[in-house]
């Protein structure tokens, strides 16, 4: 997952604070999905190309990739230690 600058993440906090003000544990998994693809479709939107549509896929499965990384694998390790292994 590249960090990127503070600076550069302030300019996108006060758009992400009002949309994460809206999602909360009852909102459909469809909207969020509908949400996610909105945003990968904005970043190549009249600007389609290979390079460009491929680098929006991309991002969208390292995104996906680093949740699974920090939040869904130790959620399963202490699950696994309270339960016991599958195996």
């Amino acid at each position: 997952m590249p960090y990127i600058p503070v600076e550069e993440k302030m300019k996108y906090e006060p758009m992400l604070f009002r949309l994460r003000a809206l999602i909360n544990e009852k909102t459909p998994k469809g909207d969020l999905t509908y949400l996610v693809y909105a945003l990968g479709l904005g970043f190549f939107k009249g600007r389609e190309s290979y390079t460009r549509i491929s680098a929006a896929i991309s991002c969208l499965q390292d995104a996906a990739e680093e949740l699974r990384r920090r939040y869904l694998n130790p959620y399963e390790d202490e699950r696994i230690k309270e339960n016991g292994d599958v195996l």
